[in-house]
């Protein structure tokens, strides 16, 4: 037993050594550059054994995470200044014990009838199975599948050794729909052999004199895999043209030539639908994967189809793997039931789903891995090997539950990840998920979860990624004197919220917090550059005395404290483009004239509104020619011509327009304006490809009798040579339709192998020739 003495002196001890720790953290506080808050230990798998630093008050459950946000949503606070760890209950989602592996069985529901189903699956060797069931819906009309219904119920028998089988909740499909029913098993590797059947529910023997129809489906399978092979939920591939036997390994030459995603930073790549590795093409078209054999283009087909129940946004190519990134809707892995209360299932949800493939024979993509995130799919980049990805998912803390997004890996299990409430003054609370995942190995994957408001800006550099937060400020931005002397005061003003963190080799740390004026136009409008960021905001104020907008751009430190601004740029006007190069920013804004600015950054904390030219129209995409020339692509006017322009910008103070081109008329477009990975640019090449739907006059229509007009249209790309003292030169075009096509699909991205251009719409792919005029070579319908 303790004596009273003794129990003094262990509790002094206690005491002193809380003192040590508080003063030690104080000074890793001041010692460690980049962070605006206390450190966070790394974000590594799926439990975090590190104490938390002191300081950081823990909110233990799902109340507490509810009174966080209620008292945050009262009560206006400063930029942030810390992070609280949210503890997640245990029971919410359950990783995968030792020795238990997930499986999967290829269903599909052409020959099934409307009813409902029972899934059993049972050991061939040992006395263990379980059961399932759900609902096979009549097909929709119009074909369209939607992604809904809720789980069916399950039940399991384990009674053997301790063995056991499970079956995910299966939820509703509709006649015609491939999907997998899948599930876990401990069963010992080369003993699990299972039966499975899938049986209506109102099936029964029929009378001999009767003729019997099944309606189900059996076959077995062993617990590494299913029917498509695999341990893991399985997209169901399509029938595909047959890949070329024997297709040479040295075609896969290191030294060919071929273009990559137009990205904002070097050493990041971006996701993009279309991605090539000098001889294939990998495509995202509707809901499926094409692989194609691009190169050489005379002899190009389609070497394999995938299909998808989900929607798939974009792929990365690394290495001979492919990660494509889908949206889907699936019910959780678990939900809870309290004791004594009838609890439905929580219905499907919206996923973030990544699949890898193996592309070693890009004629049969093999999946290794599936990675399903809670939430809607926000953004993501590649570094090295790491694939970084953001989710969202709003949080209502008015719901009786408030669900913590859970990760299914299929190398690691499923585990919820550790959360964090960040101080910050949005309102629009939501669970962000930043994580990641490596395209080179079987490494778990690596997350965290931020209650912060919805990302809507991503920027990454190769050492950190930066989200911006749209808000609204509480406090009154315009306060002025007017004519009379009294003092005016306006009224909520919209402001961004940015947080950093820092990437390294697939960790992921909370670095800092901070916050704008204003909001941010796009990904663009971010910049780090000599350990700064820096950003351009569009500033709407709205007082008594009305509405006012202006630019603004800032340059925050490293801890994300205001560093330097410069203010009040083209009153009246919003921002259109914008263009970090080095110590200079170029931007747009419009409202009637497009004034190109040019903004001296080489003092970060006194930035300097260098100069301006004023010409019609604006530019919605700036891209950089070489240091000395910037290449705008934009409208003549909201609703005009295409505008293709090249600015010098050899004297900041008086930039100049080298040369300006007006493409189609009014109603014109391109997909550059919408979204800049269409833009294909290379200098040494001389070449500029810009995707285009074009559009002419209005002509009379040949039926006399009557009144309505057409407008004529275009589609394809125009193909450009540029020189910074002449301007553009046009090389050819590539038609893909005109307004007599049944098929106008807009050319979506462009890229070239070698000396030929592919151009790219959601139904085809068209090969010219640039050493021979742009000259037809052969087209790809996909």
């Amino acid at each position: 037993m303790t004596s009273r003495r003794e129990g003094i002196i262990l509790a002094g001890g206690v005491v002193i050594g809380i003192m040590i720790a508080v003063a030690l953290l104080a000074g890793l506080q001041v010692l460690s550059p980049g962070t605006g808050a206390l450190p966070v230990p790394d974000l590594f798998g799926k439990s975090d054994d590190t104490s938390l630093p002191g300081g950081i008050r823990e909110i233990s459950s799902v109340e507490g995470a509810r009174e966080f946000i209620k008292t945050h949503r009262e009560t206006a606070t400063e930029t942030a200044a810390g992070v609280v760890a949210i503890q997640v209950p245990a029971s919410s989602l359950a990783p995968l014990e030792p020795g238990t592996r997930s499986w999967h069985y290829n269903v599909d529901t052409a020959s099934f009838k409307p009813d409902e189903y029972i899934v059993k699956v049972t050991a061939i060797t040992h006395d263990v199975s379980a059961a399932a069931i759900f609902n096979i819906l009549s097909a929709p009309e119009g074909g369209v599948i939607p992604m809904q219904g809720t789980p069916g119920s399950q039940y399991q028998q384990s009674h053997d050794g301790g063995f056991f089988i499970t079956i995910d909740p299966v939820g509703n499909h509709f006649v015609g729909e491939r999907f997998a029913i899948t599930g876990t098993t401990n069963l010992p590797a080369g003993d699990d052999e299972m039966l499975i059947e899938v049986v209506s529910a109102s099936f029964a023997p029929t009378a001999k004199t009767q003729s019997g129809e099944f309606s189900g489906v059996t076959g077995t399978f062993h617990g590494g895999g299913g029917s498509g092979g695999g341990g893991m939920y399985a997209p169901v591939p399509t029938m595909a043209p047959t890949y070329a036997a024997g297709y040479p390994d040295t075609q896969y030459v290191a030294g060919r030539e071929y273009s990559r995603t137009n990205v904002q930073v070097k050493d990041v790549d971006e996701a993009d639908i279309v991605k090539t590795d000098g001889t294939f093409i990998y495509v995202v078209s509707g809901n499926a994967l094409h692989i194609v054999r691009a190169y050489p283009a005379d002899s190009a087909n389609i070497v394999s189809t995938t299909g998808f129940s989900g929607n798939p946004v974009s792929l990365y190519l690394y290495s001979d793997r492919v990660a494509l990134i889908c949206r889907d809707y699936r019910p959780p892995e678990y939900w809870r039931c309290e004791p004594g209360e009838r609890v439905g299932s929580p219905g499907y949800s919206e996923k973030t789903v990544i699949y890898i493939f193996s592309v070693k024979d890009p004629s049969t993509p093999t999946l290794e891995r599936e990675v399903v995130i809670d939430g809607k799919y926000t953004d993501s980049r590649l570094i090295g090997e790491w694939l970084y990805f953001l989710a969202s998912t709003p949080v209502d803390p008015d719901s009786p539950d408030i669900a913590f997004p859970g990760i299914r890996d299929g190398e690691g299990g499923t585990f919820t990840p550790v959360a964090y409430s960040v101080e910050g003054r949005d309102r629009a609370f939501a669970f962000t998920t930043i994580g990641s995942v490596s395209l080179g190995s079987d490494a778990p994957v690596r997350a965290r979860t931020f209650l912060v408001g919805t990302a809507s800006t991503i920027y990454a550099s190769p050492t950190h990624l930066y989200i911006g937060v749209r808000f609204m400020s509480e406090e009154p931005p315009l306060r002025h004197v007017d004519t009379e002397g009294r003092v005016v005061s306006g009224s909520a003003t919209d402001r961004t919220a940015i947080y950093s963190f820092a990437l390294n080799d697939g960790a992921i740390r909370f670095d800092s917090a901070g916050e704008v004026a204003g909001t941010l136009l796009n990904q663009y409008a971010m910049d780090e550059f000599g350990g700064n960021l820096r950003l351009a905001t569009t500033v709407t104020e709205s007082g008594s005395r009305g509405m006012t907008q202006s630019s603004t751009v800032t340059v925050l430190d490293s801890r994300l404290d205001p560093l330097g601004a410069v203010t009040g740029i083209a009153p009246d006007e919003r921002i259109y483009a914008t263009r970090f190069m080095g110590d200079r920013l170029y931007m747009v804004t419009f409202r009637e004239t497009d004034p190109f600015f040019v903004i001296d950054l080489s003092n970060p904390a006194q930035p300097v509104l260098a100069g301006m030219l004023k010409l019609p129209g604006y530019s919605d995409y700036l891209h950089p020619y070489d240091s000395s020339h910037i290449i705008g692509v934009g409208k003549t006017a909201s609703w005009g011509s295409v505008k293709l322009s090249l600015f010098d910008v050899s004297d900041i103070e008086n930039p100049g327009l080298v040369d300006s081109v007006e493409l189609g008329e009014a109603g014109s477009t391109s997909e550059v304006l919408n979204d800049q990975k269409a833009f294909l640019f290379d200098k040494e090449k001389d070449i500029l490809v810009l995707p285009l739907h074009l559009t002419g006059t209005y002509e009379e229509s040949s039926i006399r009798t009557s009144n309505f007009l057409w407008r004529n249209a275009w589609g394809g790309a125009y193909v450009f040579s540029v020189n910074p003292d002449q301007g553009f030169s046009l090389r050819g075009k590539v038609k893909h339709y005109d307004e007599q096509s049944p098929n106008q699909a807009q050319v979506m991205r462009a890229l070239y192998i070698e000396d030929t251009l592919y151009t790219i719409s959601g139904s085809a792919i068209y090969m010219s020739d640039l050493a021979d005029g742009v000259r037809y070579v052969n087209d790809v319908r996909l």
